[in-house]
């Protein structure tokens, strides 16, 4: 039998076997292949028209419509040019064009390269990940051509600020999209250079490749502010419209949301990929119309997701008032008792003395109870727990630990920094082991756990790259073994997985290629993973 003879049914049952890149590869063969539809369940909106113009093909599209679950709206934007403000003297007097790449944008070209360098081990063989970035970076184009490009991003990115064509654009899907579920915020989409967290379709275009073989390295948009080292920005103030706009799409979506549109949205995700931004916590200090909005959107019958990541920079020395006053519970404490995921992070690093005051030291005014900030019994079908990024003491996690729902199947605990004398991750397993019970469960029952930890090269975190535990935990708090976390006296060893001994995965989320056992260095040779040392042997 010929395959263009079998019944539509058969061909799309094919089809769900294939990625979209082969269907569309697929439709194109004939005309009976070009029935079968692609599998769109994911759409993206962001201040370019490309995205935009994707996005309403589809909410126009009477078959894919129904199958989109989930919104991305990219925050990311293209920045103005600092000199845009110039006159014609100032042009003249510093020698430049607009053609002139500005200093900054040349910086950023120049920190994306380093990034990949420092991404990558100097001892790492060459997989074809590594082989693929570096192509890419010897056929980078030259910064100048990049900025062309970009101010060519730039113009059509402030046409549809102007007419606010993104807006009216998510307002229409919300109408379209009958199955849709989930409406994610993101500043994270372009990831790093060469490595994007998500492949949306002005993506798509900055990455492919030009004419004369070129690929674009440009200043990754971010749209939320956002640290580019280690050290996180001061949470802007929530007051003026200045103050809001970077979070424009957040408010937007809340508030569109909150008039009932979308009736079938039931997850919020704020997905920050452990960059060092979110919705500042300022957010929560007066009342204001975006609060009320964001409230509506948590009351809504059903809603069963929620990702959080507030930006709390500065708070250390205002004594943590944004997080203290109330009004962050307030509003969990009106999300819908069908709740079954939730996720609350900051960005708050693993050294609070950064700017010279131990701000760790176990101080009163540095510990905020988790039971202050979560109310956990209004949700008594939760299934998935998980914290990231926070100060936190050993015997207050524990205490919350006891009291989550039994209908919790996965928890993740990630990134957290225990105050001085305040405990440490080792401790905290083995009183989790100790105390809770989990271990009599049935199989079934028994939650799983996730730690995620930094992973740090030359000085530099590398953001989105962590060393996972999972099974290893599983094995300590209920097959018997031994607890990963190192067993020194000191408050960094019993925080640190060594490598070899306490297991673990390293992965990175914005290059999924980057995945390898947490070992020493004659195991990954003998992986394939590590090149041998000059003058080693093993």
């Amino acid at each position: 039998m010929a395959l263009t003879s079998l019944p539509r049914e058969l061909l799309s049952e094919i089809a769900s076997h294939l990625s979209n890149s082969d269907i569309g590869e697929w439709r194109l063969a004939c005309k009976r292949f070009s029935l079968v539809a692609l599998h769109i369940d994911r759409v993206f909106i962001s201040a370019n028209p490309k995205d935009i113009e994707v996005f309403r093909a589809i909410a126009d599209h009477e078959t894919q419509r129904c199958m989109v679950k989930e919104i991305v709206w990219d925050e990311g934007r293209f920045e103005e040019d600092p000199r845009s403000t110039w006159c014609c003297h100032d042009w003249a007097r510093h020698r430049q064009s607009p053609d002139t790449p500005p200093k900054g944008y040349a910086r950023a070209c120049k920190r994306n390269l380093d990034e990949i360098h420092r991404r990558r081990c100097e001892y790492d063989a060459d997989l074809p990940h590594h082989l693929d970035k570096q192509a890419r970076m010897e056929k980078a184009m030259a910064v100048q051509e990049s900025w062309r490009h970009y101010r060519g991003y730039l113009a059509q990115q402030n046409v549809v600020l102007a007419d606010d064509l993104d807006i009216k654009a998510f307002e229409y899907g919300l109408e379209r999209f009958t199955t849709l579920r989930r409406i994610t915020l993101t500043p994270a989409a372009h990831g790093f250079t060469f490595m994007p967290l998500y492949r949306t379709p002005t993506i798509r275009t900055l990455a492919a490749k030009t004419k004369d073989n070129k690929y674009m390295n440009y200043k990754l948009p971010r749209g939320w502010p956002t640290s580019v080292d280690d050290a996180p920005l001061e949470a802007r103030n929530w007051n003026t419209e200045a103050d809001k706009e970077p979070w424009r799409g957040f408010i937007n979506a809340t508030r569109l949301l909150a008039e009932n549109q979308g009736p079938s949205v039931t997850e919020l995700v704020l997905d920050v990929r452990q960059l060092l931004t979110g919705l500042t916590c300022r957010f929560f200090d007066n009342p204001c119309p975006e609060f009320d909005h964001l409230v509506a959107v948590l009351r809504r019958p059903g809603f069963r997701r929620l990702d959080l990541a507030l930006m709390v920079g500065g708070q250390e020395y205002d004594g943590w008032k944004s997080l203290r006053n109330g009004r962050l519970r307030l509003a969990l404490e009106e999300v819908s008792s069908n709740l079954e995921h939730i996720h609350f992070g900051t960005d708050v690093r693993n050294d609070p003395d950064w700017r010279g005051q131990n701000l760790s030291g176990g101080h009163p005014e540095h510990f905020i109870p988790l039971g202050n900030l979560l109310p956990l019994r209004r949700w008594p079908r939760l299934r998935h727990f998980g914290l990231s990024k926070l100060l936190v003491r050993q015997d207050d996690l524990l205490s919350l630990l006891a009291k989550i729902p039994k209908t919790v199947r996965t928890i993740e605990l990630s990134f957290l920094y225990f105050l001085d004398g305040g405990g440490s991750y080792r401790g905290l397993l083995e009183d989790m082991r100790s105390t809770l019970g989990w271990h009599t469960l049935d199989v079934a029952e028994r939650p799983k756990v996730v730690i995620k930890l930094d992973m740090h090269r030359e000085g530099f975190n590398l953001y989105g790259r962590a060393l996972w535990l999972d099974k290893e935990l599983d094995h300590f708090l209920y097959g018997g073994g031994k607890n990963p976390f190192g067993h020194g006296d000191d408050e960094w060893s019993s925080n640190s997985v060594f490598a070899g001994e306490g297991g673990g995965t390293e992965r990175d989320e914005f290059d999924p290629a980057h995945e390898r056992p947490h070992a020493e260095h004659p195991e990954l040779v003998r992986l394939g993973i590590h090149k041998r040392r000059y003058g080693r042997q093993y």
